[in-house]
C-alpha cells in the first residue's frame, strides 16, 4: 500500500476559516468599498467577542510593546495596520482548524507553543535585521511545521509509521518522513499554503525552513530557520522532534548578524511569549 500523496491530504484539509471566516469575509467586503473606515474593520471584529478579546490581549502585550493601552479594537487597527489584523486572525483560525488532530500523534499544546516561539522570534529576527514587513515572519514560523498536522489529521496510520521509524533508528523525524512517506512536512505545508493563497515569500521560507540555501528566498527561509534551530535549543515546545535539526551556517552569513543578538533575541521571546501564548491559546 502507497502513503498518500501531497495533494490528496491537502485536498482534505477544509477549506473553511472556522468560526473566524465570517469575520474575514466581512473585512475583505468591506475594504472593497469606498467608504470604507478603521471603525467599519473594527465593527466587523467586534461582531466576535472572542476574537476581539484575543486581539486586544496581544496589541496591549509586550509582543508589540506600546506605550498607552489599547481599549477598543479601532486603536488596534489603527496602529497595527489591516493586513496585521488579518494576519492575526488567520493565524488564530489555522489554530482552530487542527483541534481534532489525535492526541496520541502529538501534544497540540505543546506543537502551538513550539510554532508561537518561532513565530516570535523570527519577527523578532527579522526587526534586528530591518527586514520590511517584520510581522509576516510571526505568520511564516507559526506556520513552519503545519504539514505535520495536516499528515496527523488526514493519515495517522502512516504517521505512526513515520513515528516507529524515527523511535527505531533514531534519526530526524523529517528524514524519517522522507524514508516512509517519500516526502517531509515542509512540502505538504507549501503544498497547504500555495492552495491557501498565501504569498510566494511565505511559502517559500515554510518550504525550505530546514534547507534553506535551496529557497529561491533564502533571507525568508534563513529567518525561519534560525528561528527555529534557536527555539529548539531554548526547549520551548515541541512538534514531536526530539533531536535538535543541524544548523545551516550559510543561513546565519545570510542574516549578517553578529552573535551579539543572540542574547537579546532570548531575552525578548522570554518577555513576549506567555503573552502571545495567552492572545492564542487560551479562551
Amino acid at each position: 500500500m502507497n502513503p498518500p500523496s501531497i495533494k490528496a491530504m491537502v485536498a482534505a484539509v477544509p477549506r473553511s476559516l472556522g468560526s473566524y471566516g465570517p469575520v474575514l469575509e466581512e473585512i475583505e467586503l468591506a475594504l472593497q468599498s469606498p467608504q470604507c473606515s478603521l471603525n467599519t474593520i473594527g465593527d466587523a471584529i467586534q461582531k466576535d467577542p472572542d476574537l476581539t478579546a484575543r486581539l486586544l490581549r496581544l496589541a496591549n502585550s509586550p509582543f508589540f510593546g506600546f506605550a498607552n493601552r489599547l481599549s477598543t479594537v479601532a486603536e488596534a487597527v489603527s496602529l497595527l495596520g489591516i493586513q496585521q489584523i488579518q494576519d492575526m486572525i488567520v493565524a488564530s483560525s489555522v489554530l482552530e482548524q487542527f483541534k481534532g488532530v489525535p492526541d496520541h500523534l502529538v501534544n497540540k499544546e505543546s506543537f502551538w507553543r513550539h510554532s508561537l516561539a518561532v513565530g516570535i522570534t523570527a519577527r523578532l529576527l527579522a526587526m534586528e535585521r530591518r527586514l520590511p514587513k517584520p510581522d509576516k515572519f510571526f505568520v511564516a514560523g507559526l506556520l513552519h511545521d503545519v504539514g505535520r498536522l495536516v499528515l496527523f489529521a488526514q493519515s495517522a496510520d502512516w504517521a505512526q509509521k513515520v513515528f516507529a521509524c524515527y523511535s527505531s533508528e533514531k534519526i530526524l523525524l523529517r528524514e524519517a518522513e522522507k524514508k516512509i512517506l517519500g516526502y517531509d512536512h515542509q512540502q505538504i505545508a507549501a503544498e497547504l499554503l500555495q492552495s491557501w493563497s498565501y504569498p510566494s515569500a511565505l511559502v517559500q521560507a515554510v518550504a525550505f525552513h530546514h534547507t534553506p540555501n535551496h529557497s529561491v528566498s533564502k533571507m525568508d527561509a534563513a529567518v525561519v530557520h534560525i528561528a527555529d534551530h534557536l527555539v529548539n535549543a531554548m526547549g520551548i515546545g515541541s512538534s514531536g522532534e526530539q533531536y535538535v535539526s543541524p544548523l545551516d551556517d550559510k543561513a546565519w552569513a545570510v542574516l549578517g548578524l553578529g552573535p551579539e543578538v543572540l542574547a537579546r533575541l532570548i531575552e525578548n521571546v522570554d518577555a513576549q511569549i506567555l503573552a502571545v501564548e495567552e492572545a492564542f491559546l487560551k479562551k
